[in-house]
């Protein structure tokens, strides 16, 4: 290759990076960019990447443009016909989302912005032949729902360009992530249900419907699709951030309909009158109540010409009250320095990624109706407020539960994945039941859609609080260590001479995949066998976290006198009873070794010691903490009871919003 070729390769390099590292980009855009496209290997080209509302989705997408263009060799970057190799595509279909996409893109000019009904064509027409390299998909989660075959289109054009990868971006992927598994799962269990009565004719259209499940989920195929969270900088505020800061208001039953008097309206216009200076207030109502929402503030002294009505086409509100969302943005930028408040209020919200800018610094207050998903709820109004702003007094008025629980999401994903990198799935399905379950929400996204969905009963009904707890090192190479040194619970030493035979069975003790006490003498013991993969991989931790958190958090807990409930420690599986469990021994071993393909299958000398210290006991390559059941819990018992009577079925879900007191109206969310 020769030096001038060389020298224009660097210059076309160099055009790209001032793009990448110019002044409207900021690092942790940058670096979310970095990390999502160092996830690709030989073995992943599918990545998901999961980044709050507002947190600077568009820049990290022109970074990822950036970072494809610059992945390309001497030979391809300074081939005109090869300039475009970015495809951006947008799950709806919105000419003003296209606009506002092809607006963020433009300094990336390898970038091509489309839509899933027009990518196939945009392709021929803008890739000269030359396929695209990185495909992008934006509200990602709006692809799972069940009627929603168009990924199907996506990964078949993927299968046939082996050379192309695909990023799925959005703020709320969980459903997406979820629904996937889940419908992989049931039909994979359900044909070997088949299989096992020998219905043979029954079991192979189950497998058939788990591998038309695989084939479609963003999470399966050929793709070895990982995942990667964004950390936004410090000075992000989100829904976390609005929690903490008392700043969600519950609404609740009928007080969701802002038509309806109440004790949460009363303090949404308080909280209106009383702001100083210019501001707005965004609120979500039913097609039906808009014009009584409007006829309402209007009797509350706000200025009809500071009203605005957002959208075009609305059925039953006359045309000349509605205002699309550019003009609004306008008026009130026009009004900005003359002390006026005004009051946008929409239907269904306003199109999804929608950006106020800087308006988000004078947002009064919110209200949403939204009960559907956790999505909906967020994506929606209070969705609206979040960025890089410091706008601290606002309030929000919609959906606790939804809110709190997105919070959580964002927790569990903060502290269960690769911080520098991409991380796995494990954990995921897991943590997603019990969220639901917790604070009783419909379903975590609008793409998932399910028809009619069981209640899933509370097994583990009898409830018992956490005994006595002893830690201490098993010493399985002494021919006779003295455990009552640590312990005189007659139950901890049988429990401990049981656990010790096993590892010292068969010339023990000596790494081993799997280990159980098996026996009717046996099963008042709950073990929990600790390897190198579960002991501290994010990706393996469950709702309470990793091996070793959730260890530490019982016993510091335990030791300040606090309520553990027993059951939380057994974690009961297979039909297991927390009730039959009189003794749970946590061991921590060099000799438990895991059975997952992973880098880290036992424990290492580095971990044994770090959770000796942490547990306050003498080093060993073995380590066992015991708990006893304790007290029977009936308040406890009692609240299962009762939940387990509730109706074995839930409502219809589907992937549109609805209001509450309208059940027969629902509308296009987002």
């Amino acid at each position: 290759m020769t030096e001038a070729s060389i020298t224009r390769a660097d210059r076309m390099r160099q055009k790209v990076r001032k793009v990448l590292n110019g002044n409207g980009m900021h690092e942790h855009q940058r670096e979310a960019a970095r990390k999502t496209f160092e996830a690709f290997d030989s073995e992943t080209r599918a990545v998901v990447l999961a980044a709050e509302m507002q947190a600077g989705k568009s820049g990290i997408s022109l970074a990822l443009a950036c970072n494809q263009r610059l992945s390309l060799s001497d030979i391809a970057i300074e081939d005109k016909a090869q300039l475009k190799d970015t495809l951006y595509m947008l799950t709806m279909v919105d000419t003003a989302l296209l606009k506002q996409a092809e607006d963020d893109l433009k300094d990336a000019r390898n970038a091509v912005v489309t839509n899933f009904n027009r990518f196939e064509r945009d392709i021929e027409s803008n890739f000269k032949g030359v396929p695209p390299k990185l495909i992008i998909i934006d509200e990602c989660h709006y692809g799972s729902n069940i009627t929603a075959v168009r990924y199907n289109r996506v990964f078949d054009y993927l299968e046939e360009h082996t050379d192309c990868k695909v990023i799925f971006i959005s703020a709320t992927p969980f459903g997406a992530l979820y629904a996937a598994e889940q419908a992989f799962e049931e039909a994979s269990d359900f044909a070997e249900s088949a299989e096992a009565i020998g219905d043979l004719k029954i079991a192979a259209k189950a497998k058939a419907l788990a591998e038309n499940a695989a084939k479609n989920s963003i999470l399966r195929r050929a793709f070895g699709t990982k995942l990667v969270f964004h950390r936004t900088s410090n000075e992000y505020f989100g829904v976390r951030e609005m929690l903490n800061n008392g700043m969600v208001k519950p609404l609740v039953d009928e007080e969701r309909n802002f038509a309806n008097p109440s004790g949460a309206r009363d303090l949404f216009m308080k909280k209106f009158h009383e702001h100083e200076g210019d501001g707005w207030s965004l609120v979500r109502v039913p097609a039906g109540t808009v014009m009584d929402a409007k006829s309402f503030f209007i009797s509350q002294g706000v200025d009809e010409d500071n009203i605005f009505i957002i959208g075009k086409s609305l059925q039953g509100i006359p045309k000349d009250d509605q205002t699309e969302i550019e003009r609004f943005k306008r008026e009130y930028e026009n009004a900005e320095g003359f002390d006026e408040k005004f009051i946008a209020i929409t239907v269904a919200g306003c199109r999804a990624g929608i950006n106020f800018g800087g308006m988000k610094n004078t947002l009064i207050s919110t209200w949403d109706s939204t009960v559907a998903s956790v999505a909906a709820v967020v994506q929606a109004n209070i969705g609206r407020g979040c960025g890089y702003h410091s706008n601290d007094t606002a309030l929000h008025f919609t959906n606790l539960p939804a809110t709190q629980a997105y919070a959580e999401s964002l927790d569990y994903l903060e502290n269960n994945t690769n911080e520098h990198g991409a991380s796995d799935f494990d954990g995921l399905r897991e943590f997603f039941d019990s969220l639901c379950d917790e604070y009783n929400v419909q379903g975590l996204d609008v793409g998932l859609t399910v028809k009619h969905k069981k209640r899933r009963p509370i097994g583990d009904v009898e409830t018992y609080k956490t005994g006595e707890f002893v830690a201490l090192p098993l010493q399985l190479l002494e021919a006779e260590p003295d455990y009552e040194q640590y312990t005189s619970n007659s139950d901890f030493l049988r429990a401990i001479h049981l656990i010790r035979e096993e590892y010292l069975r068969d010339a023990g003790p000596r790494p081993k995949g799997h280990r159980a006490m098996r026996g009717s003498k046996k099963n008042w013991v709950k073990a929990q066998w600790v390897n190198g993969d579960s002991y501290d991989n994010p990706e393996k931790a469950g709702r309470l976290g990793t091996m070793k958190d959730r260890t530490v958090k019982f016993i510091e807990q335990l030791k300040a006198g606090e309520e553990v409930e027993y059951n939380h420690i057994v974690a009961p599986g297979n039909g297991e009873a927390s009730a039959d469990k009189t003794v749970t021994a946590t061991i921590f071993s060099r000799y438990n070794l895991s059975r997952r393909k992973v880098d880290k299958k036992q424990m290492d000398d580095e971990d044994l010691q770090e959770i000796a210290k942490l547990l306050n006991v003498p080093y060993d390559d073995t380590i066992v903490v015991l708990y006893a059941q304790g007290e029977f819990d009936n308040k406890q018992t009692q609240i299962k009871i009762n939940l387990n009577k509730l109706p074995d079925s839930e409502s219809i879900i589907n992937d549109e919003s609805q209001f509450t007191g309208f059940p027969d109206v629902t509308f296009d969310d987002e």
